[in-house]
């Protein structure tokens, strides 16, 4: 081939390689310029959009749309709260039982000691016979015919009690002086001066009981005694003699003391017990009935008996007192 052949060859390549290049650079240049078109127009519809929605929205006052706002603010939060709560992991356990979610029992108070004094009158006739050795005297006396001859008389119980427990005191105090005719020629008459102090300390608990205040208590405790006599006999076919003696003891004593309530005034009360150990033997019995006049104050009536049988060292204190006791109950 000659050397213009070969020209002419290389100049039709070199200007189909430049045709063909120009051609694809057209092309690239013309993507370019349509995408930058179409995004231009784009931005142009996105920032005329708010312009058209704030053109179509009517007017609100001032108040209404701080109002509306809060209303938006607050849907806001309900979808964050909504998608926070979708999005978290599940932490739901199975509910506990009331065992283990309620809140423990607290124990009861304890309960405070509530106080009784009760000041009482016994009515109470003497039975039996006292006196020193070789020689006693016997008495038959009721309450009206030792009243004339009564000096001096203290009566009072006093209780405490605190839950089933009870402590109960009970204390008497007599001193009677009388002067009374003898059978027969000996002596012409004598006179007798004797002094009781009864003291019975008890521990009780309470076996029964209900909401109404009716309880059952087992009693037990001790009952001390002492006794004095001065026995004066005048003269008669034989000289004056005068026996002068006093004993001290201490019986052990058990039994039940109850209350029943009959209503919210009303009330019935008993008791017994007995026992010994200084004596040969005592016991006691007391029914009666009560009315709460008020919360505080309670009145009491009934019937009381209370024997010894005490006969050692030659002194003898045989002697049974019986009669009506009336009674006021102080609670505090």
């Amino acid at each position: 081939m000659s050397f213009n052949s070969k020209l002419r060859t290389a100049i039709t390549v070199v200007f189909i390689l430049t045709t063909v290049v120009a051609k694809s650079v057209s092309a690239q240049t013309q993507t370019a310029v349509d995408s930058n078109t179409t995004s231009t127009t784009l931005r142009s519809a996105l920032a005329s959009e708010p312009k058209k929605v704030e053109a179509a929205k009517p007017f609100v006052p001032s108040a209404e749309k701080a109002a509306l706002d809060q209303t938006d603010e607050v849907k806001v939060e309900e979808d964050s709260i909504v998608n926070r709560g979708a999005s978290a992991p599940n932490t739901t356990t199975e509910p506990r039982s009331e065992t283990a979610t309620a809140p423990r029992s607290q124990p009861a108070p304890t309960e405070k000691w509530q106080f009784v004094f009760s000041p009482y009158f016994w009515m109470a006739g003497l039975h039996g016979t006292t006196g020193g050795p070789n020689r006693t005297i016997q008495v038959d006396e009721r309450f009206s015919d030792i009243f004339g001859s009564l000096k001096f008389a203290f009566m009072g119980v006093f209780e405490a009690h605190k839950g089933n427990w009870a402590i109960q005191s009970d204390v008497e105090f007599v001193s009677i002086e009388e002067d009374k005719a003898t059978p027969g020629p000996l002596f012409s008459s004598a006179n007798a001066k004797v002094k009781s102090f009864v003291f019975t300390p008890e521990v009780g608990y309470k076996i029964y009981g209900d909401d109404k205040g009716s309880f059952v208590h087992v009693m037990g405790g001790t009952r001390i005694w002492h006794i004095s006599t001065d026995l004066a006999f005048n003269a008669g076919i034989l000289p004056a003699v005068e026996i002068k003696s006093s004993r001290n003891w201490v019986d052990a004593v058990g039994g039940l003391r109850g209350k029943a309530a009959l209503s919210e005034k009303v009330f019935l009360m008993g008791r017994f017990d007995l026992g010994g150990g200084g004596s040969k033997f005592t016991w006691q019995a007391f029914g009666g009935v009560g009315y709460n006049i008020t919360p505080k104050i309670a009145l009491v009536g009934g019937y009381r008996a209370l024997d010894v049988n005490y006969d050692k060292n030659n002194f003898v204190y045989d002697m049974n007192q019986r009669g009506p006791i009336m009674g006021l109950g102080f609670r505090f």
